[in-house]
């Protein structure tokens, strides 16, 4: 969403040459010594993967970040905490009548995907001082959970703390195309947990979104 590039934009004080092709609008910045390719890729996993395999056909890619918000299926974690996931799922996949997990995608080799360790290890070694920063599942679906009953399902059937609509379809197009990859997610509602997920999302994107930059900025700050 805007609101969350907007976020990375003013965190990292970015200065940018802005690209326009297609459908496509890529923001071309620097930080420190890093190359960043800033993309704002809509909402929905289709939306996510197509502007995913566009920058890595695009651009020399050393990996992905994806940045945003969540909805928290956790209990232990509240507004504004920030979940990096380990590995993602696409909840929305549904082909039992052939036998295979809730979640399974067919003849793919794995059935989540796992985020970069070497990052895993630099995010994680992130201080937070006014919230927290946990590790876990995410999982992404093309639908916005505002059900306490759906909610709870998800949680319990994949093992998931948070779940959002993009981050698993851009885990799914940088595993196949074998580029390192890794998900922050700030929690900006309950995901149905307290049967209002919709009206705290609209109050608090705009601080999660801020939250999660922020760890962006820290993060950028230690990868060599």
């Amino acid at each position: 969403m805007q609101e969350e590039l907007d976020s990375i934009i003013n965190a990292l004080h970015l200065k940018y040459e802005r690209i326009e092709e297609k459908c496509f609008t890529v923001f071309k910045s620097s930080y420190l010594h890093h190359e960043l390719i800033c993309i704002l890729s809509g909402i929905g996993k289709v939306n996510a993967a197509i502007h995913t395999q566009y920058i890595l056909d695009k651009f020399v890619i050393d990996c992905i970040i994806n940045v945003g918000v969540a909805g928290s299926l956790s209990k232990e974690l509240s507004f504004g905490d920030v979940v990096i996931a380990s590995d993602l799922v696409e909840h929305d996949v549904d082909v039992a009548a052939f036998d295979l997990p809730l979640g399974q995608i067919p003849r793919m080799d794995t059935f989540s995907f796992s985020s970069e360790k070497s990052l895993l290890d630099k995010v994680m070694l992130i201080q937070a001082q006014k919230y927290k920063i946990h590790l876990g599942r995410i999982v992404s679906g093309d639908q916005f959970i505002d059900n306490k009953e759906k909610a709870e399902f998800i949680s319990k059937h994949f093992g998931a703390v948070a779940c959002e609509m993009e981050g698993a379809a851009i885990a799914h197009v940088c595993h196949v195309n074998k580029i390192p990859f890794l998900v922050i997610r700030a929690l900006s509602d309950m995901a149905g947990c307290d049967d209002v997920a919709r009206h705290s999302f609209n109050e608090l994107k705009d601080m999660a979104s801020l939250r999660s930059a922020q760890l962006i900025k820290q993060l950028l700050d230690v990868i060599g």
